[in-house]
């Protein structure tokens, strides 16, 4: 139980927790936490004899070897796969665990709203992020950034949150209510529309479509006339951001080009979208090892008893889907951490 605690302390602080252990390579001190976790789950509850059970395990191990072939096993790449395998680990630690799918789904919820709590906090006494430009932040202004000092990151666990609140209290509460006001003061463009493309999930299944429309308008008011502090840079339209992603996607379909089978190898930087980052680092080999591994996820939650759990989880992914189009969310950290344990759960459910 205590590397868990540590673990979720370790995310909550975000950035505040990363280590430069030098040549440009930066540990967090959830990398330590969830390792610790690992271990206990190998030695405690046997996760490397049980590990062929798992329903994930070899499209996990498909795509692993294709970052192998294309990374090698020397390069400082290899770092970057090391630190997907040990994450996807996670999923299996998960699953041995004794404890349960709901202990799971609140540990996460809880991370979320304590990075909202925060956000708000730091909306207050430190909107300006400007003066860490010099060590390669971007000058935020009036953005909720909490401890991840990124408000496209902090917004799309935001949006997570928001869906297993949903999900766990079936009704709005206050901690709905800090999450949802520190989503709208992330001004992430991303983040509103991966809401969107969530919510728009739950309403198709459930075919509430009227209360759907109303969400929708409100939510399109609320985004429109919510106050912008931080003047143009926050409008809805920016127009240099906007030109700067589509250069990056036209940058990075030219280097899959140069190497289409099996890619660059990890350690590629300043992708402006996941499956564009697993092409130009693992080639088409990678990508459709990779597509199969989420493909495996999804018919994994089709076989959930519950049905709530599975809206949720089909809304979890369609926001990340539509999010990791314009930010190499898929592989962030705390993402990651977020994917993983609900795959765990969703195995949880399927098995119980």
């Amino acid at each position: 139980m205590l590397p868990v605690i540590l673990l979720w302390i370790s995310l909550v602080l975000g950035q505040l927790g990363a280590i430069p252990i030098g040549g440009g390579v930066i540990i967090y001190l959830q990398d330590v936490a969830l390792g610790i976790t690992i271990i206990m789950a190998v030695v405690r509850h046997g996760l490397l004899t049980k590990l062929r059970s798992f329903r994930l395990v070899r499209s996990i191990m498909l795509f692993t070897l294709a970052g192998v072939i294309s990374t090698g096993v020397m390069s400082k790449g290899s770092l970057y796969l090391v630190r997907w395998v040990v994450y996807a680990l996670f999923y299996g630690a998960v699953l041995v665990s004794p404890l349960s799918a709901r202990f799971w789904l609140w540990w996460l919820a809880s991370m979320g709203v304590a990075l909202g709590a925060l956000g708000l906090v730091q909306f207050v006494w430190y909107p300006d992020l400007r003066n860490l430009w010099y060590l390669g932040w971007d000058p935020h202004y009036y953005r909720v950034f909490a401890t991840l000092l990124d408000p496209n990151y902090v917004g799309i666990l935001l949006v997570l949150t928001i869906f297993i609140l949903a999900f766990m209290l079936r009704r709005f509460r206050w901690q709905m209510g800090v999450v949802g006001v520190a989503l709208l003061l992330t001004y992430s463009r991303s983040s509103y529309l991966a809401l969107l493309a969530g919510v728009g999930v739950v309403i198709v299944f459930f075919k509430r479509w009227k209360e759907g429309l109303f969400l929708f308008l409100f939510f399109l008011l609320a985004i429109v006339y919510i106050p912008k502090p931080g003047g143009d840079t926050l409008s809805l339209d920016r127009y240099d951001s906007t030109v700067s992603r589509l250069q990056n996607w036209g940058q990075t379909i030219t280097r899959i080009g140069e190497r289409p089978v099996f890619g660059h190898g990890f350690g590629v930087t300043g992708i402006d979208s996941s499956l564009l980052y697993v092409g130009v680092t693992t080639g088409i080999v990678g990508l459709a090892s990779y597509l199969w591994l989420i493909l495996e996820q999804v018919k994994l939650v089709r076989r959930c008893r519950n049905k709530q759990f599975r809206v949720m989880f089909y809304a979890t992914f369609a926001a990340l889907f539509v999010h990791s189009l314009f930010v190499n969310s898929l592989f962030y950290p705390w993402v990651m951490i977020w994917i993983w344990i609900l795959a765990g759960v969703a195995e949880k459910y399927y098995l119980e």
